[in-house]
């Protein structure tokens, strides 16, 4: 779907009285499971991602959600 009206998730923005307000705006109360970063980024506050470095020299902190061996020909 490209609207979200008529979603059980849809919470639309209501007026004093309850009724949907003029804006249409709202917010979607979907839960969401964000996708684990690769183990060479990090989060810092909500959605800014920083990082990418790595080196041949030293381990990550952790394993990577990402990790796929090369295969070679």
């Amino acid at each position: 779907m490209k609207t979200c009206l008529g979603c059980s998730y849809a919470n639309w923005n209501r007026t004093a009285n309850g009724s949907l307000h003029p804006n249409g705006e709202g917010r979607c109360d979907a839960p969401h499971t964000p996708k684990p970063l690769p183990a060479a980024y990090y989060r810092v506050g909500g959605d800014n991602v920083y990082g990418g470095s790595i080196s041949r020299r030293c381990e990550l902190k952790t394993d990577c959600a990402y990790y796929q061996r090369k295969v070679t020909p």
